[in-house]
């Protein structure tokens, strides 16, 4: 896409690109590897196409979202550090210029300082392992849970 687009921002000398990471990319998450890693090129990406465009007058800006109340976080009440999807892109859009990496929302921006400033890397990697493996078992129960309810269904059948 960046392919597509910045032959037409270079002869205008403007344009934004907002690639869209996660916090995610910001460190290795166990059980989401491929997941992290290809934010994490997101991110990489962008910020590099930000400095190689940035005298051109374009904007590449790399944005790292932690969770949003959307139907795929499957969070259905919007909190002060889980915004609805409206919030965090008015938020967002506000840091557009300002800085080639974002979290784009002011509560995100705190925790991307504590995760990877404060706290040992080690530590939220372990963390985050021990918060998937979790929700992994318990999706796991559920399945088996289904598929043996399904299963009494087909024998009364």
């Amino acid at each position: 896409m960046s392919r597509l687009v910045l032959p037409k921002m270079v002869e205008r000398s403007k344009g934004v690109i907002l690639n869209i990471s996660s916090a995610s990319g910001m460190y290795p998450v166990p059980l989401l590897t491929v997941y992290s890693a290809t934010k994490a090129f997101v991110d990489f990406f962008s910020r590099g196409l930000h400095e190689e465009y940035r005298r051109q007058g374009i904007i590449i800006q790399s944005v790292l979202p932690f969770f949003v109340a959307t139907k795929m976080t499957r969070i259905r009440k919007p909190t002060l550090d889980k915004p609805t999807p409206e919030r965090y892109v008015a938020a967002e859009l506000n840091t557009v210029g300002l800085q080639s990496q974002t979290n784009g929302y002011f509560p995100h921006a705190v925790m991307g300082w504590v995760t990877t400033r404060l706290v040992p890397s080690s530590i939220v990697i372990f963390l985050g392992a021990r918060m998937n493996r979790l929700q992994r078992t318990g999706y796991l129960t559920r399945r088996k849970l289904r598929e043996q309810k399904n299963g009494a269904n087909l024998k009364t059948e």
